[in-house]
């Protein structure tokens, strides 16, 4: 009988923002091949985790967007002490971490214990995430790691070309729960009523719903917004659509555990994105076949809704790719066009809607699962 390897999944909380999820998924995936222990910094699950996967949160604290630059500083330092403890107490065989604090002690970790196998796992766009201490850091932990996964090859590339990285580095995207049959397909041709636009993300600067926001009010037609999340932002742009007369359009949501269930209703959806790393977000919209629009960040968006195929946007334009619509990063005209677009062309987003479905089921958990599966495997040999 083959023994099970056992391996850590390290991320700082189970929350609601995408590496979460995704670690959240590939957790319950895992668990049929592995041994899993999932090791928090914050005691924040806020998603279903597998009832086999072993839970250990090292400290009781909660994890908020306000939270100060010492209780940060504080957390990791303290995780720093404690995780190679925790490797070493429940027998890991591999550690996997998700994000540059995990990822930096991951590689400190696997400096005090040579023998220990590690992998790690950038989420970001490096280049427009990180300052220069920052990295510095990466140059330095990233290397003592084993290997690295990313979502996206824009930011190996980034990591390989700007940050020094050495070590081998492959893409496994995110994964997502796919469906067999097609949600039905959200009409729209009664001009009586608004047209519904969903977007989703914490509200914080990367995410840019500033430019969303700025570009509802450039639409001189019936629509509604409903923004899903919350963040360090949300009374500045709470105050921003009042200035422009549109509390009655935008209403702010919170987070929602079922947010598949809400993102199916509405017409649309928008990401606004300064840079990403591989949005979860537009591949939720795709699976529930919701047409999508979002700005052509680095990175992504054109991997997602047009093979990574490159393309050229006039400014205050929008280019109609494979699977949805590209708009230029903060050009607030050339969204608010593309929406109008959409609203205006019924049979245009119920083509996008049958293509991005399609679209989606390469991400399935099965499919990523495996792909995760070999280059665990890789590192360690299953006895």
């Amino acid at each position: 009988m083959i023994k099970k390897k056992n391996i850590a999944l390290f991320v700082a909380s189970i929350g609601f923002g995408g590496t979460e999820r995704v670690v959240a998924r590939l957790a319950s995936e895992l668990v049929k091949h592995y041994n899993v222990t999932l090791v928090l910094i914050y005691e924040n699950i806020d998603l279903p985790i597998h009832k086999d996967v072993n839970i250990i949160c090292m400290t009781t604290k909660k994890e908020h967007y306000d939270n100060s630059s010492f209780f940060k500083l504080g957390s990791f330092l303290l995780s720093a002490y404690k995780y190679p403890k925790i490797i070493k107490q429940n027998g890991i065989d591999i550690s996997i971490s998700f994000l540059i604090k995990q990822n930096i002690i991951n590689g400190y970790t696997k400096m005090v214990n040579p023998k220990l196998e590690t992998i790690i796992s950038e989420r970001c766009f490096p280049s427009k995430t990180y300052g220069s201490f920052g990295k510095q850091l990466v140059k330095h932990f990233y290397n003592k790691n084993g290997s690295l996964f990313s979502n996206s090859i824009h930011i190996n590339q980034d990591l390989q070309n700007n940050f020094e990285l050495k070590i081998p580095a492959q893409v496994v995207y995110n994964p997502i729960y796919t469906r067999e049959e097609k949600p039905a397909f959200l009409d729209y041709s009664n001009s009586k009523t608004p047209f519904q636009i969903v977007a989703v993300g914490r509200l914080n600067p990367v995410k840019n719903q500033e430019s969303l926001i700025k570009s509802i009010a450039l639409i001189n037609e019936l629509v509604s917004l409903n923004i899903y999340g919350i963040g360090a932002l949300e009374e500045e742009l709470k105050t921003l659509s009042t200035s422009l007369n549109l509390n009655k359009t935008i209403t702010f949501k919170g987070n929602s555990n079922t947010i598949d269930q809400e993102i199916v209703k509405h017409h649309c959806l928008v990401l606004t994105s300064l840079s990403e790393g591989f949005p979860n977000v537009i591949l939720e919209a795709m699976s529930l076949g919701v047409p999508v629009i979002a700005t052509n960040c680095m990175s992504g968006p054109l991997e997602l809704l047009n093979d990574n195929e490159e393309v050229q946007i006039k400014q205050g334009d929008f280019y109609k790719a494979k699977y949805g619509l590209l708009v230029n990063v903060n050009d607030n005209k050339g969204l608010a066009k593309a929406i109008t677009y959409y609203k205006n062309n019924n049979s245009v987003r119920e083509n996008y809607s049958a293509l991005s479905f399609n679209k989606a089921k390469q991400y399935d958990i099965s499919v990523i699962g495996k792909q995760l599966k070999t280059l665990i495997d890789s590192r360690v040999c299953v006895e």
